[in-house]
């Protein structure tokens, strides 16, 4: 994610063509971000860490970094939980504790040291465990790896990443297109308020 193929891209320039409760939704998203209240401060470092291993953003300015780890907390603090849930698997609160202490639990057995406190490569090795569903460590008998890796760690972090409006300039998406609608109906075509992409 290095490079910006969409420069012109701003996504807020066009709140003033969205409904009321669209623009309330994305403004949030953008402005009211929420503290941590669920994960205590080292499994928000390590929640932090992985955000930053799956989606890094040190290309960007902190200040315009997507925040991540907040609305995980946010959702696991939430009386809210998912309606659905595999088998084999804890509701996504209990998964996130299980998977953030399973990351450190691997990080100790592999490297000597915690997850946050690994270099990138330690941290990718051991990802790259959780992954392929073998990690070390007795946490991972409570739940299958790869699954909380796929249906927990990434179906969170890269929705979040991708609902917020600076994850939609870098890919060239526009923003909502509601009420006015969508017009360019040709494949790959961008609508007229879109940027351009410049190829590198």
């Amino acid at each position: 994610m290095t490079g910006d193929r969409y420069p012109e891209a701003d996504a807020l320039a066009q709140r003033g063509h969205w409904d009321d409760a669209t623009r309330r939704v994305i403004l949030d998203r953008v402005y009211n971000v929420p503290d941590f209240r669920h994960f205590d401060d080292h499994a928000r470092a390590t929640l932090e860490a992985l955000c930053a291993r799956v989606i890094p953003q040190d290309h960007r300015p902190p200040a315009r970094r997507v925040p991540i780890a907040p609305w995980i907390d946010e959702r696991c603090d939430s009386t809210d939980i998912g309606g659905t849930r595999f088998d084999d698997m804890p509701d996504e609160r209990m998964a996130w504790g299980l998977g953030l202490r399973g990351l450190d639990e691997t990080a100790l057995i592999l490297r000597s040291a915690s997850f946050v406190e690994l270099d990138a490569t330690g941290q990718d090795a051991v990802l790259l465990a959780v992954r392929a569903g073998q990690p070390a460590g007795r946490i991972w008998r409570e739940m299958p790896a790869g699954r909380w890796w796929i249906h927990i760690a990434l179906q969170a972090i890269c929705g979040i990443y991708y609902s917020h409006p600076t994850a939609w300039d870098e890919i060239g998406f526009g923003g909502p297109a509601y009420p006015r609608g969508y017009t360019a109906l040709n494949f790959g075509a961008p609508e007229p308020w879109e940027a351009e992409e410049v190829s590198g």
